[in-house]
């Protein structure tokens, strides 16, 4: 018979084996957010659109690799990401501001893009959880919360490559600019997730699909497609993230490059990113003189697993 000490040694093993494999299981994430108590941009979270540098912090979500984590909390180690762009080709677009702006998106008139908020959820809402994932090494198409993750809106206008009467065949390929990344602290394993890369005009029944494409410009980086959808494929040497040849739209579902991909690596502060905008060679016509608001508008995010 068991004495009463060694029963209630064993329970206490017993107790803290368990205590131990929960932690073990449990992969906490670093992630943005905005419910009006956890704000990863400081409120007011103003309109675009704006090509001025934005800046996010990372809350702390607790077992976030999940879809059930939305606990949010300051992070420990507080770290924060500012979006900027630069070597913009298009620096003066009339009513688009310039040819990357965030906070905006077609629609507000026949020439002019509508003002939207630069940060939200508005396209994860939109979208089906299971194409995006938040841990590195956390269970693929989970973690990406719809409801309650953001991110920053971006706007490429295609009002240039219609004053320029841009070609439209589907090799054509023009650049936009740099994306910059930039990380307040050092930061391993980042996952950037983006969202609706693709869009499609259409006049009198004929369409012309375009889509964003980036290229990582990083010296020693490289890709790994965590989860997506089929429309969104990395080159040979995982730097390029690309859409594939099929007609393009904007609906993650069917047409639009959406997913979430693992920057490799330890000690990352910064990431540039190549900016371009390509077309599937669809039968239609970057705008007309009387509409030429179109462009493409997508979303980007980024989670880290707890450091």
């Amino acid at each position: 018979m068991l004495s009463k000490q060694t029963l209630i040694l064993r329970v206490c093993f017993l107790c803290t084996t368990c205590l131990t494999t929960l932690t073990a299981f449990a992969q906490n994430t670093l992630e943005f957010v905005q419910d009006g108590v956890n704000n990863s941009y400081s409120p007011p979270v103003p309109k675009g659109p704006t090509s001025i540098p934005q800046t996010l912090s990372f809350f702390l979500n607790s077992n976030g690799s999940k879809d059930e984590g939305i606990y949010f909390q300051k992070s420990q180690t507080p770290v924060s990401v500012t979006f900027s762009f630069d070597d913009q080709t298009y620096i003066t677009v009339p009513q688009h501001v310039t040819g990357m702006t965030f906070g905006a998106a077609s629609g507000a008139s026949s020439s002019q893009v509508r003002s939207v908020p630069v940060v939200n959820n508005q396209f994860f809402e939109d979208s089906t959880r299971s194409i995006f994932t938040s841990h590195p090494k956390g269970e693929s198409g989970r973690g990406v919360n719809v409801y309650n993750n953001v991110g920053v809106q971006v706007f490429l206008s295609a009002k240039p490559l219609l004053t320029a009467n841009a070609p439209t065949t589907d090799t054509s390929r023009y650049y936009y600019g740099k994306l910059r990344v930039h990380f307040s602290r050092p930061v391993n394993n980042p996952v950037i997730s983006v969202m609706g890369l693709g869009a499609t005009t259409n006049f009198s029944g004929k369409r012309l699909g375009f889509a964003t494409e980036l290229e990582l410009q990083s010296p020693g980086r490289t890709l790994i497609k965590l989860s997506g959808s089929k429309e969104l494929v990395l080159d040979d040497n995982k730097t390029k993230i690309l859409h594939t040849k099929s007609s393009i739209t904007g609906n993650c579902g069917n047409g639009a490059a959406c997913g979430s991909l693992m920057v490799t690596g330890s000690d990352v502060t910064s990431l540039v990113f190549g900016v371009y905008l390509r077309t599937d060679g669809g039968p239609g016509v970057w705008g007309t003189e009387k509409v030429s608001n179109s462009g493409d508008m997508w979303h980007i995010t980024i989670t880290l697993p707890e450091q």
